[in-house]
């Protein structure tokens, strides 16, 4: 099988999309593809001929090819053509959807801000635009992420529609610790501009993290959480 013919299947780019060209000397550890789709148009004497993609380039960091980061580079097309290429990021979004829902998977399992960066190989800048566009209502994600399980059988499940309820306002409890308080006042104001479903999954594993994280000190908000 041929590199390109691998590139291909590994990230699932299909016709009428191909890589028009590869690179591996523009950074350490680091494969660039640029995608590119052949669009028809009409020629001269009855002809058809086709033409590459017209518009700015993008860049985006997907999903890493072994131990290398990759880098796509393409022309976004229009929003019906785009919605489920996964090697395609949003507009001033640093990451492709794929990647964005790798990351988003992983601060579902509860792994830090710091170990993200460390275990991807990314810029703390690029991921706090990304986090900041998630918090803010400015970017969706287009699968689930990973759900981890509640250990503790006092706290619901990640997927539990209680932590919805907490963050819509729905439900109201008595909070007696004040970073509990202050989390849930920020997770609120996110919510409520939030529209992807998705990213709104990621607030509610957000908030049930920390219950699980501090249990202990929390028996009058989770007596609370039982009787709903």
């Amino acid at each position: 099988m041929k590199l390109e013919e691998l590139l291909h299947h590994t990230l699932a780019i299909h016709a009428p999309w191909h890589i028009a060209r590869v690179r591996n000397d523009l950074g350490k550890n680091q494969i660039d593809i640029w995608v590119s789709r052949e669009a028809q148009r009409s020629g001269w004497f009855f002809t058809a001929r086709s033409a590459p993609e017209q518009g700015r380039e993008s860049v985006w960091r997907h999903i890493n090819i072994g131990n290398a980061r990759c880098i796509v580079h393409a022309v976004i097309p229009g929003e019906a053509d785009s919605a489920d290429l996964q090697w395609l990021g949003e507009t001033d979004q640093p990451f492709t959807r794929a990647f964005a829902r790798q990351i988003a998977g992983m601060f579902m399992q509860g792994v830090s801000f710091a170990s993200v960066c460390a275990l991807l190989d990314l810029p703390v800048a690029d991921l706090w635009k990304f986090k900041h566009r998630l918090d803010n209502g400015k970017s969706g994600l287009s699968g689930p992420g990973s759900a981890s399980d509640s250990i503790s059988a006092r706290i619901p499940a990640p997927n539990d529609p209680i932590w919805e309820e907490l963050l819509s306002g729905n439900l109201q409890l008595d909070i007696r610790i004040l970073s509990l308080k202050l989390l849930l006042t920020k997770l609120r104001e996110q919510f409520a501009i939030i529209s992807d479903g998705e990213v709104r999954t990621l607030k509610a594993h957000e908030l049930q993290r920390y219950f699980t994280r501090h249990e202990k000190m929390l028996s009058h908000e989770l007596a609370q959480l039982a009787q709903n």
